[in-house]
């Protein structure tokens, strides 16, 4: 049986339009939680994500085009939507940067069995959100084909993903 992760959600995309799992229903998916203000691990694995799409598009060009990166921030409170437009610009062209109501961004989460944390303080009252480092990798119907970890190197990713599909 497959494991019990996802399920609907709903939330907006960078533009203010209402995002819901059936808006991708006939592409597969690579299913990211960050936050904009991660200094190191998010950058990193956005990055990887963006190789995986780049050797796609150069090696199997069909696949490349039914396969849409997803970022969800699991920092709403900071995480305006031009928050995320300035940190979209870091990062491959392709991807989808999704947040929402604190609760929304909670309910996703969960279903996911995304762990998030929110850390201390800083006097500054800057903070950093410890959280699971998976990318969640669906298939067209929107059920979770794999996972993939931070351990695995961007060619890793993709010899998974042509196998997947």
């Amino acid at each position: 049986g497959k494991p019990a992760v996802g399920g609907p959600w709903s939330l907006i995309d960078l533009d203010g339009n209402l995002v819901t799992n059936k808006s991708f229903e006939g592409k597969w998916t690579l299913l990211y939680f960050g936050f904009a203000r991660c200094p190191d691990i998010c950058p990193s694995e956005m990055v990887k994500v963006g190789k995986v799409m780049d050797t796609l598009k150069k090696e199997h060009p069909e696949l490349h085009k039914n396969i849409q990166p997803i970022f969800v921030s699991i920092d709403p409170a900071r995480d305006s939507l031009k928050a995320l437009r300035d940190y979209s610009t870091d990062f491959h062209p392709s991807y989808v940067f999704l947040t929402g109501a604190p609760q929304q961004v909670q309910a996703m989460a969960k279903k996911f069995r995304v762990y998030m944390s929110k850390a201390d303080e800083t006097e500054d009252g800057d903070y950093l959100v410890d959280h699971s480092i998976v990318i969640y990798f669906h298939d067209e119907t929107g059920d979770v084909a794999d996972c993939f970890t931070q351990s695995m190197r961007p060619s890793d990713v993709v010899e998974k993903v042509i196998l997947s599909t």
